[in-house]
């Protein structure tokens, strides 16, 4: 499968980068296809250049654009689906504000749980004390 993706080029500390046609199992500076543009994300302001005809062309024979590349492209225009968003870890609060509803939500299970089983025993001792009842009235001897 094909993919337009970036190549390394420039200096040491100084990237620049090419927007290749390359196929996904290539390395990342080896064979390639077409360069189809350039990026240069050091200079002010980032220097973007596309050949926007080829990359159509690459795009309608069916060539994935890598994820950087997606973004680069959305920016220019050439396509019209959102770019995947990058997966952020939650900070340390969120993940302990998760911790404590999650926590929250237990007791109230369990509470609710505990509550249910007190009215269950509670109707049942009711259920008895009525079935005793009139057990009890029947031995007793009647009242003249």
């Amino acid at each position: 499968m094909l993919r337009i993706r970036l190549r390394r080029t420039g200096q040491k500390h100084q990237p620049s980068y090419r927007l290749v046609v390359a196929d996904q199992n290539a390395r990342r500076d080896g064979d390639f296809v077409e360069i189809v543009g350039h990026y240069n994300p050091r200079s002010e302001p980032t220097e973007i250049v596309v050949n926007e005809e080829r990359i159509k062309y690459w795009l309608g024979v069916g060539a994935q654009p890598s994820d950087t590349v997606h973004r680069i492209l959305h920016k220019q225009g050439l396509t019209t689906t959102e770019p995947r968003k990058q997966a952020t870890k939650p900070s340390r609060v969120e993940r302990e504000a998760v911790a404590a509803a999650e926590k929250a939500a237990a007791e109230a299970r369990e509470a609710a749980a505990k509550a249910a089983a007190e009215a269950e025993a509670a109707a049942k001792a009711a259920a008895e004390a009525a079935a005793a009842a009139p057990a009890a009235e029947a031995d007793a001897p009647a009242a003249e």
